[in-house]
């Protein structure tokens, strides 16, 4: 007999931004971002998620999302440390489905 309730999870990597280099001839270069999880990839793996879920006879019935707390240095113009700066990054997610009734 198929479980009633089935949870599967994912998790993506950092997302990238882009910024001009360069003086005279100017070039847009790829950055890593450090405070955003790569939103292409979460969509996709979510929607994947939910296919999965429907081939398999379930409906989803909650969406719980996975967040990583990171910190990073704080300090003035002049360097002057002045503390450091928590935040989280929704960087995954838990998909719960349930067996749909025959």
């Amino acid at each position: 007999m198929a479980e009633k309730f089935s949870a599967k999870w994912f998790y993506v990597g950092n997302g990238t931004y882009q910024v001009e280099k360069g003086l005279i001839n100017k070039t847009l270069v790829d950055k890593v971002s450090q405070r955003m999880p790569d939103f292409g990839e979460f969509a996709k793996n979510l929607a994947s998620m939910y296919e999965q879920f429907d081939g398999e006879g379930y409906d989803v019935v909650n969406v719980l999302p996975i967040n990583l707390g990171t910190s990073e240095q704080n300090t003035q113009r002049d360097g002057t440390y002045v503390g450091d700066v928590g935040f989280s990054i929704t960087r995954g997610a838990v998909v719960v489905g349930k067996k749909r009734n025959p």
